[in-house]
């Protein structure tokens, strides 16, 4: 008895399985405005996540002092002395190269001192958060890029410089 209900089961099983594989599913049209729109945003995605091209025209849309407080250094005292204009800060990301994270680790301080600046590039918002050790991160959504200024002539821009190349 037992035996004729577990080769009755199997014979079920295999038979409701065959039968949603042999039916190709119809897309109803709800689950085709579903994908356009899922393909909609993707693309709109895709659209917000340009990356910053230093090389390329920007505009310094504003700046303003900021402190980190993801650092060892406590020294804000130092930061009140960091001044810089909209002209030093268009230099500095100008002159700047892109640097990967082993880079940055190995070559540049962190201090406590550093410009929140928001940037246009092609009708693009990035914000750019510039440390007083001569390096900055461009954000945009969820994409980061770093940024090193190894160029003799902005030393003065900054409180700390990176190690040399």
């Amino acid at each position: 008895m037992i035996k004729h209900f577990f080769w009755t089961l199997l014979l079920f099983g295999c038979h409701s399985n065959s039968d949603t594989d042999s039916h190709p599913k119809i897309s109803s049209l709800s689950d085709t405005a579903s994908t356009l729109t899922t393909e909609k945003k993707i693309s709109k995605l895709k659209q917000s996540a340009k990356l910053f091209d230093n090389s390329q025209p920007f505009e310094i849309v504003s700046f303003t002092n900021t402190l980190n407080k993801h650092t060892t250094d406590t020294d804000t005292l130092k930061c009140s002395r960091w001044t810089l204009t909209k002209s030093d800060i268009e230099k500095i990301i100008k002159n700047s190269e892109p640097i990967d994270g082993t880079t940055w680790d190995l070559s540049f301080l962190v201090l406590t001192c550093t410009k929140s600046v928001s940037v246009v590039q092609s009708g693009q918002q990035f914000k750019v958060e510039l440390n007083a050790a001569s390096f900055f991160w461009v954000n945009n959504g969820d994409t980061s890029v770093l940024f090193g200024d190894y160029k003799k002539s902005d030393r003065k821009y900054f409180i700390e410089r990176p190690d040399d190349k």
